[in-house]
């Protein structure tokens, strides 16, 4: 492990494999290393996703989770998955000019109209107030089979992909402007740049939270993060959390 790397102002802390990085993080988050600090491994053996789900982790694609402490209220924390989609849309925006690729609410990566990227917000109390715990995973060498819904990788658009090393620096380098930008100028700007770039916004979705199932209009998301709904009776609902998917597609 190699903790004294620094790039794009985050500390790195690099393994070769863990049950997770956010596992790890949150180890180095509760013995106090600050803002800005960075976990990567090569492997998980037990990584997981939004709502507990398993995250598939061999070794060659990128996995990490960013330690940030902006000292804002827990309410904030959330927009973090929103400042982290969009790096991710940077980074490989960057590798594959004119490629399809969208936001998907809450927090996915589109490429091509399928999964390239996973991402998981934690947060852990720390001297009165929360950190986060961002966690990132990035489909480079290969994506998973047996998912819920298609899934790519960048081996799959792009014949000569960086190695995990050079798309880290990739990613880190986006991540820092866009967390910056978040603590200087707030949540409207990356929510302004984060539709821009959104999937199925002005389209008829179907959002599912469990057994919860609605549909209607997707309008876009609110000044906290949270889907703009507008229901089939005309109503206009906020949406906290659910999977959404087309509703032509159901």
């Amino acid at each position: 492990m190699d903790q004294n790397r620094q790039s794009h102002g985050f500390a790195i802390h690099r393994f070769d494999a863990v049950t997770s990085t956010s596992d790890e993080a949150e180890r180095l988050a509760r013995d106090g290393a600050p803002d800005r600090t960075l976990v990567w491994a090569r492997s998980q053996t037990a990584g997981r996703g939004r709502l507990g789900r398993p995250w598939s982790s061999p070794e060659g694609n990128l996995y990490t989770t960013a330690i940030l402490d902006p000292e804002l209220p827990l309410g904030r924390l959330q927009e973090l998955s929103f400042v982290a989609s969009l790096a991710v849309h940077d980074a490989v925006a960057g590798l594959l000019p004119g490629a399809d690729l969208k936001l998907k609410w809450p927090n996915d990566v589109l490429l091509e109209g399928a999964k390239l990227s996973g991402i998981l917000t934690e947060t852990l109390p720390r001297d009165g107030r929360y950190v986060a715990l961002l966690g990132v995973g990035i489909n480079l060498g290969h994506a998973p089979g047996e998912t819920r819904y298609p899934a790519t990788s960048i081996r799959e658009h792009l014949a000569a992909p960086p190695t995990v090393e050079n798309f880290l620096e990739r990613y880190l380098a986006a991540l820092s402007v866009r967390y910056g930008e978040w603590r200087r100028d707030g949540f409207e700007t990356i929510r302004d740049a984060w539709i821009v770039r959104a999937r199925w916004i002005g389209r008829q979705v179907i959002v599912e939270n469990g057994p919860e199932r609605k549909s209607g209009c997707y309008e876009g998301i609110d000044a906290d993060g949270t889907m703009l709904l507008r229901l089939d009776d005309g109503r206009q609902e906020k949406i906290a959390a659910g999977d959404v998917r087309l509703a032509e597609e159901s």
